[in-house]
């Protein structure tokens, strides 16, 4: 089969592509690299003349508040246009998001029109922030989520805009359309699914494929200073919980010394992020959650103690008794006695690190999951 693949988010297409090329289909993936993530594409569909300079930056956040027009837009739609002859006719087109180019919903749905309209199957992923995600974090989720890091307290507007817009009308309008055209919608872990339990063309849960083969178990075994390491995306930073870590750490930093040794890096390129926490005994990845995101499974698949969701939500959704990770909860407390746990048993680090990269490989290794996505694409 021709296989088109819209848009990427951490790595998650690239992972299928690879999976689904090695089970002998022609694949394409188009998008803009995640960002500042840069993450490889075959067709780059994104635009770059507005962030090249600050005074740029500021013209084009100027003008989109005073007259609502996103310059950057037509920049993405003029590099969609010259790659059109070559989006065409695949037999499964997969949208990673109702929003793949990160354009205004009416410039947003000419592309996203276009390839519905020129190629046969088509299919949705839900994998990040998306219409039902959004909704269901406002209106039905109880508990902490990244709208509410804690029971009644909601999260400043500011700091959740780009899930909130989702609730505006062009969104909905356009998720909607497109969901009216797609075989099914697809989710890949528990937060998104359950956003989908009222939708009839939701699946059961696809689980997010890894690169497994790329990231060999890679464990420090000197254990005399324990490394934990925290990456920051300073546009999810709340989102994601990272006050909370870094709470945490200031207490564990006062309270162990130099027994410890903490590393933040922030809004780093995928390579360089991956090298940077190559040597970390334990990876804080976030706190807001009831699944593993990207980076803690990658992290997980080189035998890393990774702080993420691993809740009895969670257990329940996937079937199984216990998960290998810590279970990052929005409480301080809580994760400095986790942390004080972990640091005062080493030898329990490398343990459980070796179960996590053993849970990675049977639940997450990309070639099984681009199995299971191409027995969906045939039914």
């Amino acid at each position: 089969m021709r296989i088109l693949l819209i848009g990427e988010y951490s790595g998650f297409h690239n992972a299928l592509k690879k999976g689904l090329v090695e089970h002998g289909h022609e694949v394409t993936l188009v998008g803009d690299g995640d960002g500042f993530k840069r993450f490889p594409v075959d067709i780059h569909i994104a635009h770059r003349a507005y962030s090249k300079s600050s005074w740029r930056k500021k013209l084009h956040v100027l003008l989109w508040k005073l007259t609502g027009i996103d310059l950057k837009d037509g920049v993405v739609i003029s590099r969609f246009r010259e790659s059109e002859h070559l989006l065409k006719n695949y037999d499964i087109v997969q949208f990673i998001n109702s929003n793949p180019f990160h354009c205004e919903p009416a410039v947003e749905w000419k592309m996203i029109d276009f390839l519905l309209k020129n190629n046969n199957k088509a299919f949705l992923v839900a994998c990040g922030d998306d219409v039902p995600y959004a909704a269901y974090l406002q209106k039905e989720h109880e508990g902490y989520s990244i709208l509410k890091p804690e029971p009644g307290k909601n999260m400043p507007a500011t700091h959740v805009v780009h899930t909130l817009k989702y609730l505006k009308s062009g969104y909905v309008k356009n998720y909607e359309r497109l969901l009216a055209s797609c075989e099914k919608i697809i989710p890949s872990n528990t937060d998104y699914a359950a956003a989908l339990k009222h939708e009839l063309k939701a699946t059961p849960i696809i689980p997010a494929p890894v690169q497994t083969d790329l990231l060999p178990l890679n464990q420090n075994d000197n254990l005399s200073v324990i490394h934990i390491f925290m990456g920051i995306n300073q546009s999810n930073y709340w989102k994601k919980g990272i006050n909370y870590f870094e709470q945490a750490l200031e207490i564990i930093e006062k309270k162990y010394g130099n027994r410890v040794q903490i590393t933040r890096a922030t809004n780093l390129p995928y390579d360089t992020y991956i090298k940077a926490y190559a040597n970390c005994h334990i990876l804080l990845d976030q706190v807001l959650c009831y699944d593993q995101g990207y980076n803690a499974l990658e992290a997980m698949a080189q035998g890393k103690t990774v702080f993420a969701g691993g809740s009895d939500i969670y257990l329940k959704a996937h079937g199984l008794n216990e998960i290998p990770v810590i279970d990052a909860q929005p409480d301080v407390n809580v994760l400095v006695q986790q942390l004080s746990t972990l640091i005062e048993n080493p030898e329990s680090i490398l343990e459980l690190g070796i179960k996590a990269r053993a849970h990675v490989l049977n639940y997450h290794d990309y070639n099984k999951i681009a199995e299971d996505f191409l027995k969906l694409y045939l039914t």
